[in-house]
């Protein structure tokens, strides 16, 4: 772990092979790095691709051993035949954690793959060297700059720790899940696991300070046994979600051949997972809605919601949606029902569970009276997309309605936009996810999302009481 931590904070790093045929993006990804904390150093025997790194301010070296000072953090971006050698110059420079991008070892099936892999990993195995990888887009610690590509954020941390045997889920989640506010800690893009393997990960983010909920894309386990024991370990202590694929033979004969792991059933999956106080996701999207909610909601417990619609229309597919997720809606105390009787209009709405069609004016006495109601244990309710992103001054009246009832309510309170067409603007909903869960709203983009994340926070809730037990 001591050493791993040297890979997410480095003194110095080394990219080894940028050139002009992959725009020299290694050292592009870890300039923030470079510009504001240790050095960036390019390794290349080509000396006619020193200019583009010199340009980007990075001192060029023909080998990594003629660089002065300690190097902790290494990426490797060359043909599959010549990582040995450079392997070998880490060990001899007391490097902590190599990156290996190149791919083609022993997940190729080839002879001569499996030949290279096998040596590579004797050889940082005897030493004790960290590999990431190969096949692998490497660490992402925003706090620092160490980025998987140079479209990644940098300069800020958030919660949300992530594992993921895709290069491509790794770099997509993080950037999503910074569009609606949702920071990473730390990512890691693991590739086929030569040395590090999934529990590694998984213990390192368990003791990361920085990290409150951790998320995995899987596609498979090279070592079944150790990552759920580890993984019991874990949901103690922290919320886990993991999306994994290759739940089917078809599935699963896609996922060999990507980073070479074995098939398992999808009920066996379910079942272990169930066992250890994890949580199963099934898509990106749930993914960033369940971890939000997770980080938003410090408990919860119970069935019973209380729903707010702004049509009726709105209110019967809401009521649906939460019901086949499981929820319960339940009728509300005959104190609510005298209080809404007092001011609600019955002509085009009525006030049973769910709420539909009240004026605007009457909003704020409706989220009142639904988080104090001592039937429900929590509350969704819809806002009108549209008119927050046009009207600035709708948008700030319904924050502040949303946070005075969070402080005078101990249910999780959410918000759930609007659906339907026209849709809104991309950039526009980004923007208001952005400010409702810096906020501390949790705020869902349909009326599923917010069930099926809600339903998974009071999942993990009830099986951390249970294996608490």
């Amino acid at each position: 772990l001591v050493k791993m931590e040297r890979g997410f904070y480095p003194r110095n790093v080394a990219v080894i092979g940028a050139a002009r045929h992959n725009q020299h993006r290694w050292i592009k990804a870890h300039l923030p790095f470079h510009e504001n904390h240790g050095q960036v150093f390019h390794v290349n025997i080509n000396e006619d691709e020193w200019p583009g790194a010199k340009a980007l301010g990075v001192q060029n070296f023909r080998s990594l051993l003629d660089i002065p000072g300690p190097v902790d953090y290494v990426t490797i971006s060359v043909p599959r035949k010549f990582v040995p050698s450079l392997i070998q110059d880490c060990i001899d420079k007391e490097v902590s954690v190599v990156h290996i991008f190149s791919a083609g070892f022993e997940e190729s099936g080839e002879e001569e793959g499996i030949r290279i892999d096998r040596e590579i990993s004797d050889k940082a195995k005897r030493a004790g060297l960290l590999i990431i990888g190969p096949n692998s887009m490497g660490l992402f610690n925003p706090q620092i700059g160490i980025r998987q590509t140079e479209g990644e954020y940098y300069g800020e941390t958030g919660p949300f720790g992530y594992i993921s045997q895709s290069g491509s889920m790794a770099m997509g989640i993080s950037m999503e899940a910074n569009a609606y506010d949702l920071k990473m800690s730390k990512c890691i893009s693991m590739g086929n696991g030569m040395i590090l393997d999934v529990p590694d990960y998984l213990e390192y983010l368990l003791q990361d300070d920085d990290t409150k909920v951790i998320g995995m894309y899987l596609e498979g386990l090279r070592d079944p046994r150790r990552f759920f024991r580890i993984l019991q370990q874990a949901t103690k202590k922290k919320p886990v979600l993991i999306w994994k694929v290759g739940l089917t033979e078809d599935a699963a004969r896609a996922t060999e051949a990507h980073t070479g792991t074995s098939f398992m059933k999808e009920n066996l999956w379910q079942s272990l997972l169930t066992r250890c106080g994890a949580i199963m996701i099934e898509s990106q999207g749930e993914m960033i809605d369940t971890a939000k909610a997770l980080h938003l909601i410090p408990n919860a417990s119970g069935d019973k919601v209380g729903l707010y619609a702004t049509t009726g229309g709105h209110s019967t597919d809401m009521a649906n949606v939460f019901s086949k997720n499981g929820f319960k809606i339940v009728p509300l105390t005959e104190s609510s029902y005298d209080e809404l009787r007092s001011f609600f209009n019955m002509i085009g709405g009525n006030y049973v569970n769910p709420i539909q069609q009240a004026p605007p004016e009457h909003f704020e006495r409706i989220v009142k009276i639904l988080s104090q109601d001592e039937n429900l244990d929590l509350v969704a309710l819809e806002v009108p997309a549209q008119r927050l992103a046009s009207d600035e001054g709708f948008f700030e009246d319904r924050i502040r309605i949303f946070k005075e009832a969070q402080a005078n309510s101990s249910k999780p309170i959410v918000a759930v936009m609007s659906t339907g067409y026209p849709r809104l603007d991309p950039v526009a909903e980004e923007s208001m996810h952005k400010r409702f869960t810096h906020e501390g709203i949790p705020a869902f983009p349909s009326f599923l999302s917010a069930a099926k994340a809600l339903g998974k926070v009071i999942e993990y809730y009830t099986l951390k009481d249970y294996t608490d037990i």
